[in-house]
C-alpha cells in the first residue's frame, strides 16, 4: 500500500552546474527587458515602473537563480523570491530542495501550480498576495491551485494557500453564497487523491484532509480558459509516477512540468506509485514536442519556457539534453538486462558514471544508485526490451 510519508519524499538539493548554453542569456541580459518584467526584488513595496532587479530576471546567468552569486542572494535564505518568466507566469523560488511554485496572474486573479512545503506556506502566501494585488485585474484573489503530484514539497502548503484564496462560481464569490466551499479550488489527479485518503491500520488517512484536492481529473487532457489564455492539464498514464499533471499555459508559452522534469538531479521514478523509466521518457518527449524554440536565438533556445518541479528554468534545448541523458542510461541498462545481468552486476558496471557528476547524488534521499535501480526494475524482462531513441534535435521553432 502506498505510504504518504512527508519525510521520505523530500529531495536533497543538488550541487552540480547546469547544462544550458548561456549565449542567449548573455545577449538578452544586454537588451531591454520586457515591460511585463518591470518588477522589483520585493514585488509589492514599490511601483511597477521601477526597474527590475537583475536577480529575478530569467535571462540572468542562464535562467538560473539557484546558481547565483552572493550579490544575487542565496536560494536557501529562507525567503520566497518572485521572478517574472514571461506572459502571465511567475516562478516563485526559495522552497527547500529547489522545489518550484508557479503562478499565473491576470484579470481573474491567480492560478497557483504547487504550494511548496507546509513550513514555507505563510511566506509563500504573503508573496502571492503582494503579486496578485499588484498585477491582478478585476479579481485579486487566488482562485485556482493545481498540484502536479502528491509530493510533500508540492502539496504541503495546500491548506494555507487554499484558505487564502476565493472561489467564484457562476459570478458569485464564496462570501455571497454560503453553499460554496470557502477558499480556492484545488485540482489534482484522482490517483493522487486516492492515495491521500487511504486509511492506515489506525484509521487515519495518509494525508491530512486540509491538503486534499477538491476537484480531480482523469482525462488525458483537460482544458479551460483563465486570464485570457488556454490552460491545459496533461495527465500522462505513467511518468515518474502515475499522479503527474503537467500544466500548459498556451498564450504565455510556459509549461509547468512538475517532477517530470528535474533540473537538480535524476528524476525520482517511484515504481510503488506507478512510475517507470519508459513512461517518464514518453511524457518528456511529448513535452519536447509541445515546446517551441525562438528562431532568432538558434535551434532549441528560448521560446517556450519550462518551469521544472525542481531547479532552474529551462527551454526546449535543455529538455532535449535531459532526454538524451536519460535515454542513454536507459538503453545501457536495457542492454545489460537483455544479457541476463542481475541488478547487482549492472550497479557494478556503473551505467550512469559519465553523467553522475552533474545529475547524480552520492548520498541523500535520491542517489544515482537509486535511479539506476528504478530504471532496472521498471524495464521489461530479459529479452523483451528494445532500444529507445531519444527525441531527435529540432531546427528552429
Amino acid at each position: 500500500m502506498y505510504a504518504y510519508n512527508f519525510g521520505a519524499r523530500a529531495l536533497r538539493r543538488g550541487t552540480g552546474p547546469g547544462l544550458c548554453a548561456v549565449a542567449a542569456a548573455v545577449m538578452l541580459a544586454a537588451a531591454a527587458l520586457p515591460a511585463q518584467a518591470q518588477v522589483p526584488y520585493d514585488a509589492g513595496t514599490v511601483s511597477k515602473s521601477e526597474r527590475l532587479d537583475v536577480r529575478q530576471s530569467p535571462y540572468y546567468r542562464g535562467y538560473d537563480y539557484y546558481r547565483g552569486t552572493a550579490n544575487q542572494g542565496k536560494p536557501d535564505d529562507g525567503q520566497i523570491h518572485p521572478w517574472h518568466v514571461q506572459g502571465n507566469l511567475w516562478l516563485l523560488a526559495g522552497e527547500p530542495g529547489e522545489s518550484n511554485v508557479a503562478v499565473q496572474i491576470g484579470e481573474n486573479g491567480a492560478l497557483v501550480v504547487d504550494t511548496g512545503t507546509e513550513a514555507m506556506a505563510p511566506k509563500l502566501l504573503a508573496v502571492l498576495t503582494r503579486l496578485t494585488q499588484q498585477f491582478g485585474g478585476d479579481q485579486k484573489n487566488i482562485q485556482w491551485i493545481i498540484n502536479t503530484d502528491g509530493a510533500p514539497d508540492h502539496v504541503g502548503g495546500n491548506a494555507v494557500i487554499r484558505n487564502g484564496g476565493t472561489s467564484i462560481v457562476g459570478s458569485n464569490e464564496q462570501f455571497d453564497n454560503s453553499g460554496l466551499t470557502p477558499g480556492a479550488v484545488v485540482i489534482g489527479s484522482l490517483n493522487m487523491l486516492n492515495r491521500m485518503v487511504m486509511p492506515n491500520a489506525q484509521g487515519q488517512t495518509a494525508a491530512p484532509q486540509g491538503i486534499w484536492p477538491n476537484e480531480t481529473h482523469i482525462e488525458p487532457v483537460y482544458s479551460w480558459d483563465n486570464n485570457d489564455e488556454s490552460v491545459q492539464l496533461v495527465h500522462p498514464p505513467s511518468a515518474n509516477s502515475d499522479e503527474n499533471e503537467l500544466v500548459y499555459f498556451r498564450r504565455s508559452d510556459v509549461i509547468a512540468t512538475g517532477d517530470v522534469v528535474n533540473m537538480v538531479h535524476y528524476p525520482v521514478i517511484d515504481q510503488k506509485i506507478g512510475g517507470s523509466i519508459d513512461g517518464e521518457l514518453a511524457a518528456l518527449n511529448n513535452t519536447i514536442e509541445q515546446a517551441t524554440a525562438d528562431f532568432h536565438m538558434g535551434p532549441q533556445e528560448g521560446g517556450t519556457m519550462i518551469i521544472p518541479g525542481h531547479g532552474r528554468l529551462c527551454d526546449q534545448g535543455d529538455l532535449i539534453e535531459y532526454d538524451i541523458i536519460l535515454t542513454t542510461i536507459r538503453n545501457r541498462i536495457m542492454y545489460y538486462k537483455n544479457q541476463g545481468k542481475s541488478l547487482q552486476q549492472v550497479l557494478a558496471l556503473k551505467p550512469s558514471w559519465d553523467f553522475d557528476e552533474r545529475w547524480g547524488n552520492a548520498e541523500g534521499s535520491w542517489t544515482a544508485e537509486q535511479f539506476v535501480r528504478s530504471v532496472y526494475d521498471t524495464l521489461p524482462a530479459r529479452g523483451k526490451g528494445k532500444v529507445r531513441f531519444a527525441m531527435p534535435e529540432m531546427a528552429g521553432g
